[in-house]
């Protein structure tokens, strides 16, 4: 069973849950170039864990980026844990929460997560640029979707 819940980062979940989703990024792109733990810790974040039959095996947040715009940030599904609809909840916790607050939601992904792309783009998210430090890397793919109060999140699986 597949549970959804707001966390501290900062707790020894959040902590097991980063740590190997920073390690997957270092595995598939030689560095872990993503947020900080200690900057999802904030008042403004919304981080869930995704639990499945009790073990932590998936996170994800939503992050205040400008104005009525939130960024998903650190979106993450354990392997062995994988394609049993985890990364679709944590998607729907965190869009429902974003729609009592954002407009618009955000995100940066890499060319070497492709399921992750196919996840974004099956939930609603359409390509634009990018920006900041992603908006001269080649590997860098980002997204958008405008959220309205009636509009749903993605239905898990």
């Amino acid at each position: 069973m597949v549970d959804i819940r707001r966390i501290d980062p900062l707790s020894e979940d959040g902590r097991s849950l980063f740590a190997r989703l920073s390690q997957e990024q270092i595995d598939r792109y030689g560095r872990d170039g993503g947020r900080r733990l200690e900057s999802l810790a904030g008042e403004d974040v919304f981080f869930v864990a995704a639990y499945l039959d009790g073990a932590p095996m998936g996170c994800g947040a939503v992050v205040p980026f400008e104005g009525e715009t939130g960024e998903i940030s650190r979106l993450y599904v354990d392997p062995a844990a994988r394609r049993k609809g985890l990364g679709r909840a944590v998607m729907a916790g965190l869009e429902d929460h974003a729609r009592r607050r954002y407009g618009r939601l955000i995100l940066e992904t890499g060319t070497e997560q492709p399921e992750s792309v196919a996840l974004y783009e099956s939930c609603g998210f359409r390509p634009i640029p990018c920006w900041g430090e992603s908006a001269d890397n080649p590997r860098s793919r980002c997204y958008e979707k405008v959220l309205s109060p009636d509009s749903e999140a993605p239905a898990p699986r």
